[in-house]
């Protein structure tokens, strides 16, 4: 993919492999894709593309292949889902050892100098540290996704790099020295979750994990409606939504807080599930 070259005082440089995975949401990708394509990078840095497509039927690859020849698009069965679907984009883009790959989701709106400024809080493909773009809702402001703290939640952008403990995975840059430590998203996840648990690892194993002092793009919060938490819905239904690849599916749950949560990984496990059956 080309990218217009005019900015970034970056010492980071080489090639960005960017992985992304989709399902049926060609207009939504195909935007996604020219806000990469208008990155502002240093002459020393190139985008690689390497796209899953899961299954869509609307034509998204077709529309992909033509408008950005270049991006390596990956045909999925359908049932990948969000960390299926970035496994298999960055165990492809790994053939490749680029300096660094960028997690980026399809519904999220990259500003000119994100990546550029990611770079430059990496500085490095040997540097221990991952970076993550603080994203907003696009109209209000409002920061919708990026680091997260454990306690606090959501960080926002105060204007300098701020420590997180993980972050969610819509625009987050990882060093090839952070791949090589820590691996790809671990293989338990489906759909979600897989984020949450890399940054986790990460923070748990000595890297550091840092927010963009500012906003790098927009992408509007998930709404809760139709969501497990929806409390107009029936017990049963939120039951079912609970256990779906799109919920908290119990074992996949399990295994994350084994991992990240600490002496209190049974009782945060039981929580969601006791609230649905007792209708909170």
């Amino acid at each position: 993919m080309s990218a217009s070259h005019h900015a970034a005082d970056s010492e980071a440089l080489g090639q960005i492999a960017v992985l992304m995975t989709c399902h049926n949401r060609r207009d939504q990708t195909l935007l996604c894709l020219r806000r990469l394509a208008g990155q502002r990078l240093s002459p020393g840095c190139r985008l690689s593309v390497f796209l899953v497509d899961d299954g869509s039927d609307d034509g998204t690859s077709e529309a992909v292949r033509l408008e950005f020849p270049d991006a390596r698009i990956i045909v999925g069965n359908g049932a990948l889902y969000w960390c299926g679907g970035m496994r298999l984009a960055w165990s492809i883009a790994a053939e490749e050892d680029p300096e660094f790959y960028l997690l980026a989701n399809d519904d999220t709106l990259l500003e000119p100098d994100a990546i550029s400024m990611l770079l430059c809080m990496v500085r490095s493909a040997e540097a221990r540290v991952i970076a993550v773009a603080a994203i907003h809702d696009g109209r209000e402001g409002r920061p919708t996704y990026g680091g997260i703290r454990m306690g606090e939640g959501l960080v926002h952008p105060t204007g300098s790099p701020e420590r997180c403990d993980t972050f969610n995975g819509n625009a987050v840059l990882v060093p090839r020295a952070v791949f090589k430590e820590l691996g790809m998203l671990h293989s338990t996840y489906t759909h979600g979750m897989g984020d949450f648990d890399y940054g986790y690892q990460a923070s748990k194993n000595g890297v550091e994990v840092l927010q963009s002092p500012g906003f790098l793009g927009s992408c509007d919060r998930n709404p809760m409606t139709g969501s497990w938490r929806d409390r107009s819905l029936g017990r049963l239904r939120r039951l079912q939504i609970l256990c779906s690849p799109k919920g908290l599916p119990f074992r996949e749950w399990l295994v994350f807080n084994r991992r990240n949560s600490g002496s209190k990984w049974l009782l945060r496990t039981l929580s969601p599930y006791v609230k649905v059956i007792l209708g909170r």
